[in-house]
């Protein structure tokens, strides 16, 4: 029945002919250590990079021309671990780092507007609502706080689990056993989110009732910005050698299908890190074990095409319009234009 679902909806979607990838570009930010989240603005004009290093590096999109580095704390040089735009104020920026900071960028300005520590956290991810009035963190100590984005105070903290309680709590409410990669909130739900990490569940949370998880999905085992979500369907990405693609079906909880990420024949492992859906029936997911990003048809199970990252994991993917970028270990940083064909 759930896959029967997902098949109505990507017919919904367009039908893919094919995919050309062109316009491919790249620039190198020097001493970076790595890309760990890449983001354009809403009008994709811009692209932000968090860097290895403590700073989020802003280009030009159509020739990657640096336009401004920004940096919090010229004393720190921890990794910015992810960026979110505000969807209602797209200038508004939030950075969060393995320092346990969060800090509100204004990139018109290039001013930090706002920022606090969450003590002795290392913070991995962060997403904020379609409606821009709530943001959310998670990282190494398992707890996901929830913030009102005007006054940044923390209004839900939905709890790791307390291992010492044994199972005195039903298994399925508990939070997360083990540090949390990966955020997403709904994009039709305000109060919605869905999180993953090394302790190989989904945990799916609404605000409304607290800080009980009301659904455990059993499987992903989430090690980067491995979450999105289209209508209710899960997008997961493993670090996994096969099976690493996958949908799992919101509202049930079950694995709907998983997306063929290797080809027939390929030596290489998948061992995926991030992926986005494309489209509802197009995904782009990428790696440390083929180093590329791919972008597959789901219905088909067919690979569309790639791009290479000189041989180099893969940790970051955004896409905005007919543009996307990817970032990983390494300095460089890759824009590409995607022509979608639909017959």
């Amino acid at each position: 029945m759930a896959k029967r679902r997902l098949a109505s909806a990507l017919e919904a979607g367009k039908i893919l002919g094919s995919v050309q990838i062109k316009d491919i570009q790249r620039t190198v930010v020097p001493n970076c250590h790595g890309i760990f989240s890449t983001m354009f603005s809403s009008d994709g004009s811009i692209l932000m990079s968090a860097t290895g290093k403590g700073t989020i590096e802003i280009h030009a999109t159509n020739n990657l021309k640096p336009l401004a580095t920004l940096k919090r704390d010229l004393r720190s040089n921890l990794p910015i671990t992810s960026l979110r735009a505000n969807p209602k104020n797209t200038n508004l920026v939030l950075a969060v780092g393995s320092d346990g900071y969060i800090c509100l960028w204004n990139v018109d300005t290039c001013e930090c507007v706002y920022s606090f520590c969450e003590e002795k956290n290392v913070i991995n991810a962060v997403d904020i609502n379609t409606s821009g009035g709530i943001y959310a963190t998670a990282g190494k100590d398992t707890d996901i706080r929830v913030y009102d984005f005007s006054t940044h105070e923390c209004f839900v903290t939905c709890h790791g689990k307390d291992l010492s309680e044994g199972l005195s709590t039903p298994s399925d409410e508990v939070g997360h056993g083990r540090r949390i990669f990966a955020l997403k909130f709904h994009p039709e739900n305000n109060n919605v989110l869905v999180s993953g990490g090394w302790d190989k569940f989904l945990k799916v949370w609404d605000i409304r009732v607290g800080n009980r998880a009301v659904r455990t999905i059993n499987g992903p085992y989430i090690c980067g910005q491995g979450i999105d979500l289209i209508d209710n369907y899960v997008l997961t990405a493993s670090w996994v050698a096969t099976n690493s693609l996958q949908i799992y079906d919101l509202t049930s909880g079950e694995m709907i299908d998983t997306v063929p990420f290797g080809t027939k024949g390929e030596l290489k492992t998948d061992y995926l890190y991030c992926a986005k859906y494309l489209t509802k029936q197009c995904v782009v997911a990428g790696g440390s074990g083929t180093c590329d990003v791919r972008l597959v048809d789901i219905n088909k199970g067919e690979l569309l095409g790639n791009i290479d990252n000189d041989r180099r994991p893969i940790q970051t993917i955004d896409i905005m319009g007919d543009y996307m970028a990817i970032g990983g270990v390494g300095p460089s940083i890759t824009v590409a234009e995607i022509e979608m064909v639909s017959t």
